[in-house]
């Protein structure tokens, strides 16, 4: 994935991308993927680097140690052309190359996926519908799985409904932590700084208009403005949709305010329950940039495990 300066963020958790372009420059490339963990890890199954015949990288698939002694294997694998699976850490042939934590990982070097299958698990994520690739694997031992499937979701997506620093620090903070950021703002001013993150944004022009959010399983939302009239027009929307997170800025006063407003709106409590208000992990920050970490933090705390 690249940042907002279009450069590729070799930290990122998505890579096919990169593979991708690696394709369209005519450079081959090795997709890695960690599909076994015996231990503790910094990283999940499934995670994946991607490594270019150049020797460039995207990915990350420990804590730093190993990444270097990866990208030789790769290039190894790309001038052999055969895929091959390396164990590293405890158990592994390689004794000058171990694991801190004590543990051992198993990372499948891939050199012949198509590029077409990137392309095409690319093109559903962009649609927000999940995706798999499967990886057949030649087995260490006799209990080992043949197969591995790499389970990839649409990236999670944040809408900041409202105006000012403290929307525009979150827009950026979570930007940089791989959401898919909307914001949504009457305000210009904020609109046009969502523009320069990058973000998605559209134009509020009514508070007796009806708006769609359009919010799905994988989508945090946030109120943010201090004009409620903007807040009354959306909410209903957030509330009917499957977002895993709702919350809204404001002191304990103004929430206990919202609350009855929505009761006498006719929404259930059950509903009005599912908002997180005041947002935020801790209370009384003064500065936008305080106010953006604890308003994500409290949305990562609160996002599904399988997120």
């Amino acid at each position: 994935m690249k940042n907002d300066d279009m450069q590729w963020d070799a930290l990122t958790d998505y890579v096919l991308d990169y593979g991708i372009d690696c394709a369209k420059k005519g450079n081959r490339y090795v997709i890695v993927t960690l599909v076994r963990i015996d231990g503790s890890s910094p990283r999940y199954p499934g995670a994946q680097m991607v490594v270019s015949e150049d020797g460039s990288f995207i990915g990350y698939l420990s804590g730093g140690c190993i990444e270097r002694a990866i990208v030789a294997e790769a290039l190894e694998a790309l001038a052999h052309g055969q895929n091959r699976l390396v164990r590293y850490g405890e158990g592994s042939d390689y004794f000058d190359i171990q694991l801190p934590c004590g543990s051992g990982i198993d990372l499948y070097f891939d050199v012949s996926q198509p590029t077409e299958s990137l392309v095409s698990i690319d093109s559903g994520l962009q649609q927000r519908r999940a995706q798999t690739m499967t990886l057949h694997l030649p087995a260490f031992r006799r209990d080992d799985a043949r197969m591995f499937t790499v389970q990839y979701k649409p990236r999670r997506r944040l809408i900041i409904a409202g105006s000012g620093p403290s929307a525009v620090q979150l827009a950026r903070l979570a930007a940089i932590s791989e959401f898919d950021v909307q914001l949504v703002s009457a305000d210009a001013v904020t609109l046009e700084h969502g523009r320069s993150l990058g973000a998605q944004v559209a134009a509020l022009v009514s508070t007796t208009k009806t708006y769609d959010l359009a919010a799905d399983a994988r989508t945090a939302i946030v109120f943010m403005f201090h004009d409620h009239l903007w807040e009354d027009a959306l909410i209903a929307s957030a509330l009917a949709s499957p977002a895993y997170y709702i919350g809204a800025i404001g002191n304990e006063a103004s929430h206990a305010r919202r609350r009855e407003t929505l009761l006498n709106r006719g929404f259930s409590k059950g509903h009005i329950e599912r908002i997180h208000g005041p947002a935020g992990i801790f209370r009384g920050s003064k500065s936008a940039q305080d106010i953006a970490v604890s308003i994500l933090a409290d949305i990562v705390k609160n996002q599904p495990s399988a997120t």
